[in-house]
């Protein structure tokens, strides 16, 4: 029995069967996060991907013979606001990418070194940023807010260890990429919660970062018994990020280290079983960041307009679970899949205080449609005390609020539903319906209603 699988730990492609719903490009590690690894595979050439080119004429066989594994993808996402928010209007994003899995023991015998790379363009404008005063929950999770370049997403290597206990990666990354995070939380449309929820980035968004972010890092994970995981990371605080290319490795911003940790349970993962995943975590950031209230002089910063005093460390905590309760077919994801998560961060450095996520995802319920999906999320977000005292006392002050804005900011609610239809070998629709309670977490803004959807193809 393998005691984990190599690769991305918490982006996944779930299945074949539930590829519909997944929207990132760094797709290849095991099924599902809830599931524990299964046992080994035969020695032969296998590819857990649909591909509209099928075997490329043979020459996926022949690379994967030899471990390598790519897989060049487009996405679509489009959005409407057919009413509330600033205003009414449509908006469209796009991404293609290039996945690159080299497995080298395959490759040059070098056993458990494995590398992971992702390329991608986007293009695109943010529906959430025209139409909904800049709402960081952003409806579209593409946003095309990296540009229309090419970009080095992310490029690191994992060495499995002690007969697969433990393993360790390092390189270009981020902490979405293994810690709070579920491949199903990227089931939906929206940024709320994919690929980590967005209160996690709110104190210091060059500490825990998500998406096209990427900075030197690293983390150790070790499993004792195959239901029971712990990890531990440590990442660069920059705000380099790589540059526009995400080839720019200075080091020369770094102010600090972000220190996240994790540890789960992940009973069920036999054959059949239904499986559950438990995990409690959190992160130590010592990066000197600023407060969101007063100044270096106890003073309200929004009045005297000077940085906010300097605090020289922060935390954040976060608890997650998944369970299927029905099996429907024999994927990893193949059933009906209830999740939840709740991530508080430092209302005091940060425009966040917490959110709450609940929700569930059925995979393969139609029997005659075993590879479409069918979910429902509710997000519960709560915006800062200490920044809405701030704007409260501008308005008293001022007579307006800060920034824009139509009123202090305190909670938003993202309810929604989407489809996922195989439409076709390796082609899957998705759409999808919002339906957002104050949008960036602002009363004075009318509650937004909104259709969109995504499509995705791998070649």
């Amino acid at each position: 029995m393998k005691f984990f699988s190599i690769g991305i730990f918490a982006m996944s492609t779930v299945s074949q069967s539930a590829k519909a719903q997944i929207n990132d490009f760094g797709a290849r590690q095991r099924s599902d996060l809830a599931q524990p690894p299964v046992q080994d595979r035969p020695p032969q050439v296998t590819d857990d991907h649909e591909h509209l080119l099928k075997s490329w004429w043979g020459g996926r066989n022949w690379l994967m013979k030899h471990g390598i594994d790519v897989i060049p993808a487009y996405m679509l996402e489009a959005a409407g606001n057919v009413s509330g928010g600033l205003s009414q209007g449509a908006a469209y994003t796009g991404r293609f990418g290039i996945d690159l899995e080299i497995d080298w023991a395959k490759l040059a015998g070098l056993r458990g070194l494995k590398s992971h790379t992702l390329f991608v363009s986007n293009s695109g404008r943010d529906l959430s940023a025209d139409r909904l005063n800049n709402d960081p929950y952003s409806i579209m999770e593409l946003n095309g807010r990296i540009g229309t370049f090419v970009r080095l997403q992310f490029a690191y290597v994992t060495q499995d260890l002690a007969n697969d206990h433990l393993q360790i990666g390092a390189g270009r990354a981020n902490q979405s990429l293994f810690f709070d995070s579920s491949p199903l939380y990227c089931m939906f449309l929206s940024l709320a919660i994919c690929r980590v929820p967005r209160a996690l980035t709110g104190a210091n968004p060059d500490g825990f970062y998500s998406g096209s972010k990427t900075n030197w890092g690293g983390y150790v994970r070790y499993r004792p018994v195959t239901p029971f995981y712990m990890q531990v990371g440590a990442f660069e605080v920059s705000r380099s990020h790589g540059g526009a290319s995400g080839f720019s490795w200075s080091i020369r911003e770094t102010n600090g280290v972000n220190l996240p940790f994790e540890i789960g349970w992940q009973p069920g993962g036999g054959a059949g079983e239904r499986p559950s995943h438990f995990a409690l975590g959190g992160y130590y950031d010592h990066a000197p960041v600023h407060d969101v209230y007063w100044d270096d002089f106890g003073n309200a910063r929004i009045l005297s307009r000077l940085p906010g005093r300097r605090s020289h460390s922060h935390t954040a905590f976060w608890a997650q679970f998944d369970h299927m309760i029905k099996r429907n077919t024999a994927s990893n994801v193949g059933g009906l899949i209830i999740f939840a998560n709740f991530t508080r961060t430092d209302p005091n450095i940060s425009i966040f205080k917490q959110q709450a996520t609940i929700g569930f995802e059925d995979v393969g319920e139609i029997g005659t449609r075993p590879k479409d999906g069918f979910g429902v999320q509710v997000t519960y977000a709560w915006a800062s005390h200490a920044m809405r005292s701030g704007q409260k006392l501008h308005y008293r002050q001022y007579g307006r609020y800060p920034g824009g804005l139509y009123s202090a900011q305190s909670y938003e609610m993202i309810i929604e539903a989407q489809y996922s239809f195989h439409l076709y070998r390796a082609v899957d629709l998705q759409p999808d319906f919002q339906y957002i309670v104050h949008p960036n977490s602002q009363k004075g803004i009318r509650n937004a209603t909104v259709f969109g959807g995504r499509a995705r193809v791998n070649f």
